[in-house]
């Protein structure tokens, strides 16, 4: 029987692979969840990437065009 273990972003490092810091705690353990880019049809595409931190449990969306980041209320 094989079981899957999702590994921490703290735990594991990748080359070439810069971790994004939360902007609550400040720790490298932002995790993507999902990407999001705009349709074709609406014009130029808007990317807006959905993150959650492993260490505090907050949730962001980031834009890269205004490397700007938006806290998500649950």
């Amino acid at each position: 029987m094989e079981i899957a273990v999702r590994q921490s972003t703290l735990e594991r490092t990748r080359a070439g692979h810069d971790p994004k810091k939360c902007p609550q705690c400040r720790t490298a353990a932002l995790v993507m969840l999902r990407r999001h880019v705009s349709p074709p049809s609406w014009g130029d595409p808007v990317v807006t990437e959905y993150y959650d931190c492993e260490y505090c449990e907050a949730s962001y969306q980031f834009s890269p065009a205004d490397n700007r980041w938006r806290p998500i209320y649950h």
